[in-house]
């Protein structure tokens, strides 16, 4: 029945197109991040393959209904659509989908993952599913694995047939680092509406905010007490987020909200003398970019939750020269201290000596042009 009507939402809400797609060299499946893409291949120059019910090809999906019967699958909607179209190369930025390596698995095409986000072994990510996945291992196919770091390409290669490379995250190399700093200290923000929601069988999303809301108060503490601006950055452009806030510290008297822009975060990093994360994909892109940030890593609390340990799949200890796993105010203001103090000569080399080899900044993305550029000429 959940079936029947999620099928009728896609067919109500969903937005169609009546003329045949544009046959390109690459196809970007999902639209995910699709501007970023832009940045390095024209939009002439690729076509968009719409996934999660957004938008439907008429004329594919008449196609598929000839060739398929009226019980085909999402599978044979997106390989009829991909051999119409005929590219050469793949891509996706969703690399938590597993429907993508189900599919387009001809040979004359060329797939690509591109790591969207750091990933763990809990709920909201793929690895969560990697026993059930290992045992389709000869389904699920890619040419190429764009990942942050080599741990996470061989988590990659034990369900998934290809080669991986590294390099780094993809969407802040497209960024140049910036160095003039405006703000003294940028928290990020692990906001989200749901409740309810279980990040691992023993731990709530309530849970997660609760300590989330620890940091945040000793933090605005520490800061009000080296009179230090803070500003935090939010997860959403969302005005319960920015009230979430709000009940915690009181007005916006010695502290700002700063809405999410996709386009910006990075920027935001690099203008900061200090960034503060809880084992966040933009506090880890923010170390590879120079920034100093100071890690919470607080979210291992047990067996199902040691993958949010920061550096995961690298093994590190709870506590470090840049991270604690102690949520008391003592610990925190012993961190924020020392991290302040801390030039960026020292910094770069317990950086480099701790964090280079889990995320590395490739400048505009120089690796991926490359190989697009390769496998384009074939």
């Amino acid at each position: 029945m959940k079936n029947w009507i999620n099928i009728f939402k896609i067919i109500i809400f969903a937005d169609y197109s009546f003329n045949f797609p544009k046959k390109n060299r690459i196809v970007l499946w999902d639209d995910n991040l699709k501007e970023f893409l832009e940045h390095y291949v024209k939009k002439e120059n690729f076509t968009v393959l719409y996934s999660r019910g957004k938008n439907y090809n008429i004329l594919i999906l008449l196609k598929t209904l000839f060739s398929k019967g009226i019980f085909f699958s999402g599978i044979d909607y997106f390989n009829v659509f991909l051999s119409y179209v005929e590219p050469k190369i793949l891509i996706t930025f969703s690399d938590n989908y597993d429907i993508f390596y189900r599919i387009g698995n001809f040979k004359n095409i060329k797939k690509i993952f591109i790591q969207n986000a750091y990933r763990t072994e809990t709920n909201e990510d793929i690895f969560f599913n990697k026993k059930k996945l290992r045992k389709e291992k000869k389904n699920l196919k890619v040419d190429y694995m764009l990942t942050f770091n080599d741990k996470v390409g061989q988590k990659y290669q034990e369900f998934i047939k290809g080669k991986y490379k590294v390099i780094g995250s993809f969407r802040s190399n497209r960024f140049k680092i910036r160095k003039k700093k405006k703000i003294d200290i940028l928290f990020i923000s692990h906001w989200r509406a749901h409740l309810n929601y279980m990040v691992t069988p023993t731990f709530s999303f309530k849970k997660w905010l609760s300590l989330h809301s620890s940091i945040v108060k000793n933090v605005y503490s520490f800061a009000k007490s080296e009179n230090l601006n803070l500003v935090i950055y939010g997860k959403y452009k969302d005005e319960r987020e920015k009230n979430f806030f709000k009940n915690i510290l009181g007005p916006e008297k010695n502290w700002t909200f700063l809405d999410n822009d996709r386009m910006r975060s990075y920027h935001y990093c690099d203008m900061s003398e200090l960034v503060i994360s809880s084992v966040s994909t933009l506090g880890y892109e923010a170390i590879s970019r120079s920034s100093k940030v100071a890690i919470f890593n607080i979210f291992n609390k047990d067996k199902s939750s040691k993958s949010k340990n920061f550096c995961w799949p690298y093994e590190t200890k709870k506590d470090g020269p840049f991270w604690t796993s102690n949520l008391s105010e003592s610990s925190c203001n012993k961190l924020l201290k020392k991290m302040f103090r801390l030039d960026y000569k020292s910094w770069k080399k317990i950086r480099a000596q701790n964090f280079d080899e889990v995320l590395s900044y490739d400048e505009n993305n120089k690796i991926f042009s490359k190989l697009i550029k390769r496998l384009s000429k074939n």
